[in-house]
């Protein structure tokens, strides 16, 4: 087969990066030519200096690339001559280093290198097993590029040599076939209806196409959009729900279902229905479950928004109501003084008419009551005025709450709520089209109402049933606050599901040694015995040593001075901040960015990470970097590709076509990558560490003000003024952005830290990870010590946060400045082993997820709340 018809899974970079030989720096021949006591008797059975320095220098490249060369003397004369110099007290010699060596005597070495470190040669006899796991893979990880990594991954766990390139292509183009012959008849097997309702997704009609419709975001909280939202979902629930019961029996992984949605994302309708049937039902399928359940997050993410804004807005009118009746409260008490020195000396020969006449005019009726209240020591009840509050708005409630409320299908985390038996109620009341006030709910049905909220939920208190208004609100605030601890759930949503809906199955749990070592975590398997052992040992060393250090005063970054009634009071030293020195960069010349772009693109290769949505069928492979490099600063500037089709003589076709194929968030990212990898391959990188040998990064989010209204970019009068905009958090590793994430103002950080460094796919090794107050959560700790991330955050008040200390065990004799405030149950975590160990599992096979956050642990139950404990 031609090459340039084989499918493409590698870039030419990448593919002279896995098979070209190695070429070394003085330092590397220093670690790689480096030769063990085995190495050492595997040497000695070659006789001549000759074939001993060539098998030095095929080891040492084996050890760079697990991979054999055939190559001469004069190909490799420095390596050689370092080797001579190195090993035998030689010089090199034109004449007697000059070829190579025989056919034998190369798979001789070989051999012994294989036999030396334990490895298998690629072979037609272990092909069969390899294919199967490749078929498996493609299962998980659809695009070419994303299952070639993960197979190198096995071959390295395996300790099988990578086959060639042509045989890679090879293999991958029969197992996309194998995976398409496996689909095609399950495809096959859609009902007629279904597959015209599929097809009818993607068919051009009058005016906006169906499909661009759905695509379309969530604008803002506004009526308008929240209606769009409710009948987008309303009218691809039943499509979901066949999704929901018909992908499982494709056997493809979350990550695959995302991949063939991001396609339908992507691609125009036009470019879709080019496609065949079967592929289109696919992708349609996809896209329909995947983006239910984005609709789905958008309306409770709307949910959580009004019913938040309705609560801050009944607490500030409460607020206001108390400032008003405090005030007319001073201003009747001359009218009280008046009428308690007339009441008195009035005339006894009035009649009751006459005197309640006169008794009114010096202090009104209705301010009898209210002074009352203040004289008895009755104070104003805000909580009455927010419930008022909240029957005043019953028009917002049943426009934007109600509808979600009967959109979403919400359930609670375990059987037998009450809560959800109150949202059963409203629904089955409102789907039958009955009105509030049909509503008839008593205070002695049993519905959990607590006593005392039952007088606010009257109108009046002698009322016989609940105002149907305050009622429905009072489900709507029970409704926000369970959601917000992760009890009240919708399975048809990716950031709103039940706990147990995305943890791994937990049999796996029996398999964790298996598991483990296949996604390279060793600490799992013994997590909660010895790594348990190792880090309560390690804490009470640190308790002994840091207190024996300030009572000596030994350490010198900590200050303590007696204040001036006698007591100790203690302060951190800081090193003072150097000036910043930006001479250098003052001196370099003004460039334009687009310049800076490709200069950038074509030195570090960054182009190369830009690929076509779809790996085969297609057949431009490549963009143009100078189209490419146009619609990427066109998108960064705001203006889009029409615009910059208008100041630039680019065709706009070339760009929108660019821009469709090739620019989108994975190839954003993968173009970052090859940027981050370059970055860290230059000598400087590694100056820039703080730690001696280990990479510290560090987490932050930055906010930008934006343009563009969706329901991610919120209002901040601290950071926008009256704009609204985003937090970019970023993960950064010497100065390199490794990875980053787009965040709403409202979402936390520390949720989101685990993702960003188990996410990160650059060559760059991140040892620990920093970030500030922001990134503090109890969970961050054990999950990022579970992938051998150390979590070091940066406290903003180390005397505030040193008061909240615990100790390994009971450490009655510790006396000084720090005292532990308790002690870890270190029993209570062994019994709650299993369950932490699938936690942890699940988080770490994250890449067969969408998105998998840590918020969805936080204030979760197990099965959780006794987890929760240990964890934190």
């Amino acid at each position: 087969m031609d090459n340039t018809k084989r499918i493409q899974l590698l870039t030419e970079a990448e593919i002279s990066d896995l098979y070209d030989r190695p070429d070394f720096t003085a330092d590397e021949r220093e670690l790689f030519f480096a030769i063990s006591q085995s190495e050492q008797e595997t040497l000695t059975q070659y006789h001549n200096v000759r074939t001993r320095v060539y098998f030095i220098l095929q080891l040492g490249y084996f050890k760079a690339k697990q991979q054999f060369f055939q190559f001469t003397f004069e190909e490799v004369a420095d390596d050689t001559r370092f080797i001579l110099k190195k090993f035998f007290d030689q010089a090199q010699s034109d004449n007697q280093w000059n070829g190579g060596l025989s056919r034998d005597s190369l798979r001789s070495q070989k051999q012994s290198i294989l036999e030396l470190f334990e490895y298998q040669d690629w072979s037609t006899t272990i092909e069969p097993t390899v294919f199967a796991k490749l078929c498996e893979l493609i299962r998980y990880f659809p695009k070419g590029h994303s299952a070639l990594r993960q197979l190198l991954f096995y071959l390295d766990r395996q300790r099988i040599i990578t086959p060639t390139y042509r045989k890679l292509q090879d293999m991958f183009s029969e197992a996309f076939a194998v995976e398409e012959a496996r689909i095609k008849p399950i495809l096959q097997s859609i009902p007629d209806y279904w597959c015209e309702q599929l097809s009818a997704l993607i068919e051009h009609k009058d005016g906006l196409n169906q499909l661009t419709l759905l695509k379309a975001d969530q604008k803002d909280f506004q009526y308008t959009a929240v209606k769009f939202e409710i009948e987008k979902a309303q009218s691809l629930e039943a499509l979901y729900r066949f999704s929901e019961e018909f992908l499982p029996t494709l056997k493809i992984s979350k990550n695959a279902i995302r991949y063939y949605a991001d396609i339908v994302e992507q691609y125009a309708a036009y470019r879709l229905r080019r496609l065949g049937k079967y592929q289109q039902w696919l992708y349609a399928l996809c896209f329909i479950f995947h983006r239910y359940q984005q609709i789905t997050d958008n309306l409770i993410v709307t949910f959580l928004y009004h019913v938040r804004a309705i609560i801050d807005s009944a607490k500030a009118f409460a607020e206001t109501e108390q400032l008003k009746h405090s005030s007319q409260v001073t201003v009747d008490f001359p009218k009280l003084a008046k009428f308690l020195k007339w009441f008195p000396t009035r005339s006894q020969n009035l009649t009751p008419e006459e005197l309640n006449d006169m008794a009114y005019s010096i202090l009104p009726k209705e301010q009898f009551t209210a002074l009352a209240d203040f004289l008895t020591g009755n104070t104003f009840d805000k909580t009455a005025a927010k419930w008022q509050y909240y029957a005043n708005v019953s028009r917002l409630i049943s426009l934007y709450l109600r509808p979600i409320m009967l959109a979403v299908p919400f359930s609670y985390y375990r059987e037998g709520s009450h809560v959800m038996e109150l949202i059963v109620l409203l629904k089955t009341h409102y789907t039958n089209g009955k009105s509030p006030n049909n509503l008839k709910i008593a205070d002695d049905l049993g519905l959990t109402v607590p006593k005392h909220l039952q007088v606010y939920l009257k109108r009046k208190p002698e009322d016989e049933y609940l105002d149907p208004y305050r009622f429905e609100f009072f489900i709507y605030q029970k409704m926000y606050h369970l959601i917000n601890r992760g009890k009240l759930c919708c399975n048809a949503s990716v950031s709103y599901c039940d706990i147990n809906h995305d943890l791994i199955n937990d049999l796996l749990v029996d398999d964790i040694e298996q598991v483990a070592q296949e996604f390279g975590y060793p600490k799992l398997p013994v997590y909660c015995e010895s790594r348990l052992d190792e880090a309560m040992d390690a804490l009470n060393q640190a308790w002994e040593s840091t207190t024996e250090n300030i009572r000596l005063e030994q350490n010198e970054g900590f200050q303590i001075k007696e204040t001036t009634d006698g007591k100790l009071q203690w302060r951190l030293l800081y090193d003072r901040s150097e000036k910043l020195d930006d001479s250098f960069f003052r001196t370099l010349p003004k460039t334009e960015i687009a310049d800076v772009m490709m200069f950038i693109g074509e030195l570090t290769g960054m182009w190369h990470g830009f690929t076509h949505l779809k790996s085969r069928y297609t057949k431009r492979k490549k963009p143009v970097p100078l189209a490419l490099n146009a619609c990427i600063l066109s998108e960064a500037f705001g203006f889009g590709t029409i615009k910059m089709s208008e100041m630039s003589d680019i065709d706009y076709s070339a760009l929108r076509s660019t821009r469709e194929d090739f620019v989108r968030i994975e190839t954003l990212c993968a173009a970052n990558d090859w940027v981050s990898n370059f970055i860290n391959g230059l000598s400087i990188f590694k100056i820039w560490n703080l730690l001696d040998d280990k990479l510290l990064a560090d987490a932050d989010g930055q906010k930008f003000e934006t343009t563009d209204s969706t329901i991610q970019s919120r209002y901040s009068k601290k950071h926008f003024g009256k704009g609204r905009g985003i937090s970019l958090y970023t993960l950064i590793a010497n100065h390199v952005a490794v990875t980053a994430s787009n965040l709403g103002l409202n979402e936390y950080e520390g949720h989101c830290l685990y993702d960003m460094v188990h996410g990160n796919k650059t060559d760059i090794d991140i040892h620990s990870v920093t970030g500030d107050n922001h990134s503090l959560n109890k969970i961050n700790f054990v999950a990022l010590d579970a992938i051998d991330v150390n979590y070091v955050p940066s406290i903003k008040n180390v005397r505030e946060a040193s008061e909240s200390l615990y100790a390994s065990h009971f450490v009655d004799n510790l006396e000084g400045l720090l005292r532990p405030v308790g002690t870890i149950d270190a029993e209570l975590i062994r019994s709650q082993s299993r369950g932490i160990k699938r936690v942890l599992l699940s988080l770490g096979r994250v890449d067969l997820c969408c998105t998998f956050r840590v918020q969805q642990y936080i204030g979760s139950h197990i099965n959780m709340n006794a987890s929760d404990n240990m964890l934190a």
